[in-house]
């Protein structure tokens, strides 16, 4: 596919400072492929010939027209326009020749001349759709007449390249945060799990535990409601003194050779024997039925 090149038709004295802007902003599109300034011929060069060739290598020719391009007059009070030696008039009337696609830029709040203004061979251009570019929207105007050329020329405007990848430093950065958060999470964690099991762990220890044989100790009887018993204990026997005895958990007791049943009242804090026990008043043994204070477990 041939490239499609601009020319830019200007005059200095009109709009040279837009001519400027609107190149730099094309050529960043267009790279290599924005002309402009055919005034610069070479003595003894065939003007005419000049431009044919430059405007004829060309897709599409922007006509700037500011305030002052219709009317701007040379020395001799002539309008340059309808000059037949004007540059401008040579560059535009060679593109309509050669059915170049011609559009219109007006600047500086220019109005788009009508075809009785301007010259026989020029006429034609009063009817190409223009575009305004103004001081207070330049970026967005020229984009505007970006996607005009870009029409013109059925190019699609190129897709911008990805942003560059960051760089490992960042990464590392990234990574060394994301590990700081995750082991300040794990930590925290840690904490609450070990204060949860310090607290269960208390609270067993805290609950009461039945006795255990642990050799005497003296008025240590239970007051829990269900305490039991079972176990070695030292008893108080009324008008009998101290008697060692070992209670089962089948609610029969021992007392040396001695045997019977008991019972645990826990309201009243006292034990039931039921049998035969060791006295050591008289010596003998005999059978009885009493109401045991527990003093001490052996």
């Amino acid at each position: 596919m041939p490239v499609k090149n601009v020319f830019i038709c200007y005059r200095r004295d009109d709009a040279e400072g837009y001519a400027g802007r609107l190149y730099d902003r094309l050529n960043s599109r267009f790279p290599g492929r924005i002309f402009m300034d055919v005034t610069g011929i070479s003595p003894g060069a065939d003007f005419t010939r000049v431009i044919q060739e430059k405007v004829g290598a060309c897709s599409a020719l922007l006509a700037i027209i500011g305030k002052q391009w219709l009317t701007m007059a040379d020395e001799a009070s002539h309008r340059r326009l309808f000059r037949e030696d004007d540059y401008v008039r040579r560059e535009i009337g060679t593109a309509l020749t050669r059915n170049i696609a011609v559009i219109p830029v007006l600047v500086r709040d220019a109005k788009m001349p009508t075809a009785e203004s301007l010259p026989p061979d020029l006429a034609a251009l009063s009817f190409r759709n223009a575009i305004e570019i103004n001081d207070t929207d330049f970026d967005h105007d020229v984009s505007r007449l970006i996607e005009a050329l870009e029409f013109v020329f059925g190019e699609q405007r190129p897709v911008a390249p990805p942003p560059p990848a960051k760089s490992s430093s960042n990464s590392c950065l990234i990574i060394s945060v994301i590990a700081v958060i995750l082991g300040g999470v794990g930590i925290f964690l840690l904490v609450i799990f070990g204060a949860l099991v310090s607290t269960q762990t208390g609270n067993t220890g805290s609950s009461p535990q039945a006795p255990v044989s642990q050799g005497p100790t003296q008025g240590s009887a239970p007051d829990a409601v269900d305490f039991s018993p079972v176990g070695s204990w030292t008893i108080q026997i009324e008008n009998m003194g101290t008697e060692s005895i070992d209670l089962h958990a089948d609610h029969t007791y021992q007392s040396g050779n001695e045997q019977g049943t008991w019972q645990y009242s826990a309201a009243e804090r006292t034990l039931v024997l039921d049998g035969m026990l060791y006295d050591p008043n008289t010596g003998t043994t005999q059978q009885f039925n009493a109401q045991i204070t527990l003093e001490g477990r052996n």
